[in-house]
């Protein structure tokens, strides 16, 4: 099992009533006026099939590719809903940053490393009817085109989906995001941005332990909501 990260709380969730703490409503809020400060009125993010977005709790996997580092700000910042997420256990260098991101429902996770406390808080915040957001090809893509997405997709919706409720997927893909922050750059780029919402789905699970299998059924539906030049292997 991985160390423990120092400050990160023993007590996960802060709040466990689908609310938001203050830190995450700071946070968030901070990302929604950053993003209108630097966009404004002629390059607002087009978000579509927002009426997908369920209303009640989960259990929720908020399933979508990945192309920048924009793309958790957009979501944790303007998606409706209470949001959990698992982020590389880099970005908890001290005390102070995993107090912030614990107060944002984000969890460390060791990246490349069979993470069992990472595992068991994500199946938890499943298992208590929570949504959690994951970039379900592991890391961002190099360029616009999908890759292969992890087995630990797969391995997580069934594991979850054994100990309680069915976990249903909400499909998303994000575009345009990787034009924005160019590598060198600290400021974004004006340029188009896109999310896309599709219809919510329960992935067939079958006899059989194949994770990869599971993980690509969650791809395919992600790929389908993206520009043809954008869906990489599952085009």
């Amino acid at each position: 099992m991985t160390a423990p990260v120092p400050g990160f709380p023993e007590r996960f969730p802060v709040r466990d009533d689908d609310r938001k703490p203050w830190r995450y409503r700071l946070v968030a809020g901070t990302a929604r006026l950053c993003f209108r400060a630097r966009y404004g009125p002629l390059h607002p993010i087009d978000f579509q099939g927002v009426a997908n977005i369920p209303d009640g709790p989960g259990p929720l996997i908020l399933a979508s590719n990945h192309l920048s580092n924009l793309d958790p700000t957009i979501y944790g910042g303007f998606f409706p809903r209470t949001l959990f997420a698992m982020a590389k256990r880099e970005l908890f260098p001290n005390r102070a940053a995993a107090w912030m991101w614990a107060g944002c429902n984000v969890f460390p996770v060791d990246r490349g490393t069979a993470d069992r406390r990472a595992l068991r808080i994500a199946v938890d915040v499943l298992r208590r009817g929570g949504r959690l957001l994951l970039f379900i090809e592991g890391t961002r893509a190099t360029s616009p085109g999908m890759k292969r997405a992890e087995p630990g997709v797969g391995f997580l919706i069934r594991r979850a989906s054994a100990d309680g409720a069915p976990v249903r997927v909400l499909p998303a893909a994000v575009w345009g995001t990787e034009r924005a922050l160019v590598k060198g750059r600290f400021f974004p780029q004006r340029v188009d941005l896109h999310v896309r919402y599709g219809p919510v789905f329960t992935p067939e699970l079958g006899a059989s332990r194949d994770d990869q299998g599971v993980a690509d059924q969650v791809a395919a539906r992600v790929a389908a909501l993206l520009p043809p030049e954008y869906r990489g292997l599952y085009g």
